[in-house]
């Protein structure tokens, strides 16, 4: 599955969703399906046409006001007023970028931040989505966030919803030792495989917050100084020590673009 999924990628997916039955991927219309299919001699290998994303297809349930730890309110820009007392707003409406707050993986990302975060830090966002998690740890009193996203559509959104620096790449593209706090909500594959940078962009005694994965399935080259849970999902904080990546996969010359090979 794994090498499956790495050659997808490198075909341009938009997207993978690992499933009991098998793995779906997406591509954007303008990617020739019958050559991907082609390329590969499977058994049991079908094609469907996915509709556009729709925000008004939404169930309003999926947009009601949502409560994330002791401090953080989150509502879409149509519902007036201020949040309840003691809570700060994140203002998010629904787009293809992931990052609403309704999954349990950014829930606790956020608790995380809660409990961590030291006003005055330096915040690294990878795999940002939304950029909800940046906006959270800004809004917590860090003094610098910077946060990147692969997908360009990601990075627009985020744009939307935080002032701080944000580009499209991944972690080999922020500098060693910059970051007291260094947040990955990204799938358990995609830990493994930049798990070196994260460790290098970390600060000695900094935090690498690990989200995105199911507690059957955890990263295999951290180890957890705590584990949080929520429902089928967990979350680690690690310390750079407590990662296992001598070198980057391909090494130090990888392309940005490329960094899940």
């Amino acid at each position: 599955m794994d090498s499956l999924s790495a050659v997808l990628w490198e075909m341009g997916t938009a997207g993978l969703i690992e499933e009991p039955t098998g793995l779906r991927a997406f591509f954007d219309d303008s990617v020739d399906r019958l050559s991907i299919c082609a390329k590969f001699e499977l058994a049991q290998l079908a094609t469907r046409y996915e509709a556009p994303f729709d925000p008004g297809r939404i169930a309003p349930s999926e947009c009601d006001p949502l409560l994330i730890g002791k401090r953080f309110y989150v509502a879409p820009s149509w519902v007036a007023g201020p949040p309840p007392e003691g809570r700060f707003r994140l203002t998010i409406d629904a787009t293809s970028a992931f990052g609403s707050g309704r999954h349990e993986s950014t829930q606790m990302c956020i608790e995380v931040l809660e409990k961590h975060l030291k006003p005055g830090c330096c915040v690294t966002d990878i795999g940002c989505g939304s950029g909800i998690l940046s906006a959270a740890a800004a809004l917590l009193g860090a003094r610098a966030v910077f946060s990147c996203d692969i997908h360009q559509d990601s990075v627009r959104t985020a744009k939307t919803l935080i002032q701080t620096p944000v580009f499209v790449g991944s972690a080999d593209g922020i500098r060693s030792q910059v970051a007291d706090v260094v947040l990955a909500n990204l799938s358990v594959r995609i830990l493994d495989v930049v798990a070196y940078d994260l460790q290098r962009i970390a600060k000695p005694g900094g935090l690498i917050v690990l989200g995105g994965f199911l507690h059957e399935n955890p990263p295999k080259k951290s180890r957890p100084r705590e584990v949080w849970k929520k429902g089928d999902w967990q979350c680690w904080v690690c310390r750079p020590e407590d990662i296992d990546a001598p070198e980057r996969p391909g090494g130090s010359a990888a392309h940005e673009q490329d960094w899940w090979l």
